[in-house]
């Protein structure tokens, strides 16, 4: 048995993923794919230009040194990678809440192999979403070190996981995991050399007997959870897999979810950001076309006409056989023949007005579709509850990803807490869901004390509540109150003691003229 089969949904998937992650790479990425982005055109085809990639073939064709320049020449913008980190970082603007059991306390500062605390970790969940829509978990045990028996998290990217089987257990009607085999291929340092070669690596996770049709997990007692590494091995073989155990209890269900852009289930789901990238490809196609237009306009070709046949053979101009035609500061051209003519002829350049409109509005669209949440313009003027409106539609998408992907890792931990006896119930992950800044302005909350002092029926209570609703404080209306309490008693103390003004007059005494330089309290005494 291989194990370097691919499921049927991977295969089906795993284009779309490369594209993404390429174009999010940006534009070297992209050339680097040669003609997989960029096809060459019929005339660089009929100059020798081979099929397949552009390393292909040999490059002393004149086709292949013109879809070189052809693809030099064009510009990919970098639209995925800006839309990523623009909502990454609406996401990301206030941290999530993350509860745990006590037992589990120690995974909220380093949780994954990398030593990530929850909260980065959920942050690289929700950049592999975007990017390619799909990420996994897998919660296993350390066996050697300090930490000997804790646990900890490691991802894998959706091209690692390359095959699964699912049963729904009959029970519960719930579609529970029973294998999994993930590639950990990767390149790796030769020992006692400073060479790299590229090993070859495969774990595989199998919930009870291999050959058993439809095992089900259960959270006590059932079929346990065993696992083996594969390196530089291929072939299946039953004795590599061995049960993981923290303090001496085994598992018995795969410590595994899959985070999909919208869900956790195991088939993959489409990437959300898949329509901007192909119109970033549409985008550098149309440049390489615009730029190749443009190059060629300032290509003209000089056309002589009445030059004497043997110089015309030669190359040459008009009294100067065998010479080379020259253009330019400085070059003559003499033409005998009286009915002569020289002209230059390009390439017709009414098509160039189309090229650039098109361009113009493919580049619109991209920044609609990236969904730029920090607009560019100010809104001062713009209330939070017309700011949410506007952005409602816009930041659906982000909605999905976001709780998708808190429900995943909380989903991970309550694995983890069912696997060393905690109380799964205990774990809650809640994402931040505010992607609006409306912060309340100095302005609007003058406004406010005036309504009130205008009669408006509106409480110093009310108000608070806004304030804090809006981001102005982050006190709660009981702490707010002793704070100014304190505050008060503070300046009271201080002007018995002569340190300064009464805070509850709305005018300071004047200091009597030539009194020596008395302060307030004497002067009002």
């Amino acid at each position: 048995m291989a194990l370097d089969s691919r499921h049927p949904s991977y295969t089906e998937c795993v284009a779309d993923w490369r594209q993404m992650r390429d174009t999010y790479a940006g534009e070297r990425a992209v050339k680097d794919a040669g003609t997989l982005y960029l096809p060459a055109t019929s005339g660089m085809v009929a100059d020798g230009f081979p099929a397949g990639t552009a390393g292909a073939g040999s490059t002393a064709t004149k086709g292949y040194r013109d879809y070189i320049a052809y693809r030099t020449r064009a510009r990919c913008p970098d639209l995925v990678d800006e839309a990523v980190s623009a909502l990454l970082g609406v996401m990301h603007s206030k941290p999530p809440t993350i509860e745990l059991p006590p037992a589990m306390e120690y995974l909220r500062a380093q949780a994954s192999s990398r030593g990530e605390s929850l909260e980065t970790l959920l942050k690289r969940i929700n950049f592999e979403q975007m990017v390619v829509g799909r990420v996994g978990l897998l919660g296993d045990v350390l066996d050697v070190g300090e930490r000997k028996g804790e646990f900890y998290i490691a991802t894998y990217v959706a091209e690692s996981i390359v095959n699964w089987d699912t049963a729904v257990q009959t029970e519960i009607e719930v579609e529970s995991l029973n294998m999994l085999v993930l590639d950990e291929t990767g390149v790796q340092r030769v020992p006692e050399q400073f060479e790299w070669e590229t090993v070859q690596q495969y774990r595989v996770l199998v919930l009870g007997e291999f050959d058993e049709p439809n095992p089900v997990a259960y959270s006590r007692g059932g079929p346990t959870y065993r696992a083996g590494v594969f390196r530089k091995d291929t072939q299946y073989a039953e004795g590599k897999l061995k049960a993981p155990k923290t303090k001496g209890r085994a598992a018995h269900e795969i410590p595994f979810v899959f985070i999909n852009a919208e869900d956790i289930d195991a088939p993959p789901g489409k990437p959300p950001l898949l329509g901007l990238s192909n119109l970033t490809l549409t985008i550098y196609r149309g440049e390489a076309d615009y730029r190749q237009s443009l190059f060629m306009q300032g290509q003209d070709t000089l056309v002589i006409l009445g030059l004497p046949a043997e110089d015309a053979a030669g190359g040459g101009t008009g009294g100067a056989s065998g010479g080379q035609t020259r253009v330019g500061v400085g070059a003559v051209i003499n033409l005998p023949d009286p009915g002569g003519d020289a002209k230059f002829i390009g390439v017709n350049s009414e098509g160039l007005s189309e090229q650039r409109t098109a361009l113009q509005n493919d580049y619109s669209r991209g920044e609609q579709f990236a969904g730029r949440l920090m607009d560019s313009v100010t809104r001062e003027r713009e209330s939070g509850d017309a700011l949410r409106i506007r952005l409602a539609t816009r930041t659906a998408t982000l909605n999905q990803i976001a709780l998708a992907g808190a429900y995943g890792l909380e989903t991970l931990l309550r694995k983890l807490a069912r696997w060393m006896g905690a109380d799964p119930q205990a774990v809650k992950v809640t994402p931040n869901m505010d992607f609006v800044d409306d912060q309340m302005s100095g302005e609007q909350l003058r406004l406010l004390m005036e309504a009130k002092r205008n009669g408006a029926p509106l409480s110093i209570q009310t108000v608070h509540r806004l304030m804090s609703q809006r981001s102005m404080t982050d006190l709660s209306f009981e702490q707010e109150i002793a704070v100014i309490k304190g505050e008060t008693a503070l300046a009271e103390e201080l002007i018995r003691a002569g340190g300064g003004p009464d805070p509850n007059t709305s005018q300071s005494t004047p200091t009597p003229t030539g009194s020596g330089g008395g302060n307030g309290g004497s002067a009002a005494e």
